[in-house]
């Protein structure tokens, strides 16, 4: 399956994936910086659209940005901050993807 080596390709693990839910997972057990643009145009090349992306990783926010441990990949966060800036594991929507000079996250509750 072409999506399955994508996301095997991208991050090295064997991703989840779910047709019926229309969901992908991988895992990415090694620092890397990530790239949602090239990840979405790959999905898009395997004739599967993208109609999210979400992600977890362990970040702290710093002046309106969120970075990311351990890479320091930041990345602009919309809404206001928590309440607990500090480092610990998020949940978020990754917004403007296809524009990686837009790319921005919003928190999921």
């Amino acid at each position: 399956m072409g999506l399955e080596k994508l996301l095997r390709g991208l991050y090295g693990t064997r991703p989840q994936i779910d047709m019926d839910q229309q969901i992908a997972r991988s895992r990415v057990v090694a620092p890397m910086t990530l790239d949602f643009h090239a990840l979405a145009e790959g999905i898009r090349k395997n004739n599967v659209g993208v109609a999210g992306i979400q992600l977890q990783a362990t970040g702290e926010f710093k002046g309106g940005r969120i970075v990311l441990a351990p890479t320091g990949q930041a990345f602009p966060v919309e809404g206001a901050p928590p309440a607990n800036p500090g480092p610990s594991r998020r949940s978020m929507k990754v917004l403007d993807w296809d524009d990686p000079a837009r790319t921005r996250v919003a928190l999921v509750d």
